[in-house]
């Protein structure tokens, strides 16, 4: 007597895949000067446009700005990118990305006690 077994499709949710950023240093590419920095300031206006900027701290002279979110080959792309045009290595690092953006010193992956803001004293 053969028994078979069936296999049922119980759907699940589907795993999430990671998303990466580029952060920009803005404030030392404009301190720097060139034409790098003349393209970049055409290049984030089109990153604003499309909704993949956002800015992390902003100064007088600039700031440090967010592109993505990316798959992690389109980060590397994007960051390659602003490299040959220009961008010095330095001011532009791949991160992962997460819906509360991070301070620029901050390397974690979750919210951590630099970037969260304080609760108010109740």
């Amino acid at each position: 007597m053969a028994t078979t077994q069936t296999a049922l499709n119980i759907p699940g949710e589907a795993p999430v895949p990671e998303r990466w950023g580029v952060v920009v240093d803005e404030a030392r590419l404009y301190a720097i000067g060139g034409s790098p920095t003349e393209w970049w300031t055409t290049s984030a206006a089109q990153f604003h446009r499309s909704g993949r900027l956002r800015h992390l701290t902003t100064l007088i002279i600039g700031g440090s700005v967010e592109l993505g979110p990316f798959d992690r080959d389109d980060a590397d792309f994007a960051r390659d990118h602003l490299i040959n045009n220009g961008v010095r290595a330095e001011l532009a690092t791949v991160r992962r990305w997460t819906e509360q953006p991070h301070m620029p010193g901050c390397r974690k992956t979750k919210p951590c006690h630099l970037c969260s803001p304080l609760e108010e004293a109740r």
